[in-house]
């Protein structure tokens, strides 16, 4: 009788354990994919941001080399327009 029960709740306990173990498996991908999805977005805001960085760098650039060779903005009856 002693052995049956123990052997039962044995049987149990392992079922309970295999069980917990697959919920927490589970979280634990749900929480990975909602993460990863927050990284990628977050990657992809950066990268944009990164561009826009670099283009007011590089405009700031091509000001200060205009200045240093003396160039100026033309006027606009300067400027000719070919179709």
């Amino acid at each position: 009788m002693y052995k049956s029960f123990l052997a039962f709740v044995l049987i149990i306990l392992s079922v309970f354990i295999y069980l917990w173990q697959q919920n927490t498996s589970t979280r634990f991908a749900y929480k990975l994919s909602s993460l990863q999805s927050e990284y990628d977005k977050i990657s992809s805001e950066n990268k944009s941001l990164q561009m826009k960085i670099n283009s007011i760098l590089a405009l700031d650039k091509m000001y200060r080399i205009a200045e240093e060779k003396n160039l100026s903005i033309p006027d606009e009856s300067s400027i000719v327009y070919i179709d």
